[in-house]
């Protein structure tokens, strides 16, 4: 505890001390390291995630425009000396295209419904682990966040998708 407490007084005058009043604030911003997908790719499964949607009775907007790759955490607010960094990082990263491949549907944290591979995309998971040592040799390495297997996320639905048992589809691949 670091921080000086709230103060607060009842309706009954009754006052209080708050250690944790700014631990309760819902964080709004996340901020992650991902892989931007282009419309050629984008699109086609933005709209299987919607016959998905309909299929499995979900709610919830398509959001699949990406590959989640490495989590800064949440923040109140953007926090833009973080995002410059963040910036700078990123442009140190080099790789060669390779190809990527997602043929399992099923539920992660949070409600949300995603594509990830069974056999690990190995050259993804190497693009991950070179941008995750980059990362962790450097001052983000205080806002990583746990370990994050990249994937798409194709919706987020808190009370429908938990309920998806994950299952094979046709492998949705590109490079």
């Amino acid at each position: 505890m670091n921080e000086l407490p709230t103060f607060n007084t009842a309706e009954n005058g009754q006052t209080s001390f708050n250690w944790h009043e700014r631990n309760r604030r819902r964080r709004t911003d996340r901020l992650f390291f991902c892989h931007l997908m282009d419309g050629t790719i984008a699109d086609p499964i933005a709209l299987q995630a919607t016959a998905w949607r309909q299929e499995l009775g979900l709610k919830g907007k398509t959001i699949a425009d990406h590959i989640s790759l490495v989590g800064l955490g949440d923040h109140d607010g953007l926090p833009e000396g973080l995002v410059e960094l963040a910036h700078h990082i990123g442009s140190m990263i080099v790789a060669k295209p390779f190809d990527v491949s997602f043929d399992r549907l099923c539920a992660f944290g949070g409600g949300a419904l995603v594509l990830r591979n069974s056999d690990g995309n190995p050259s993804l998971q190497e693009f991950w682990r070179n941008l995750t040592a980059v990362i962790s040799d450097s001052p983000l390495k205080l806002f990583l966040t746990k370990s994050i297997e990249p994937h798409v996320t194709l919706l987020r639905d808190k009370v429908g998708v938990p309920k998806i048992r994950e299952r094979a589809i046709e492998p949705i691949s590109w490079t």
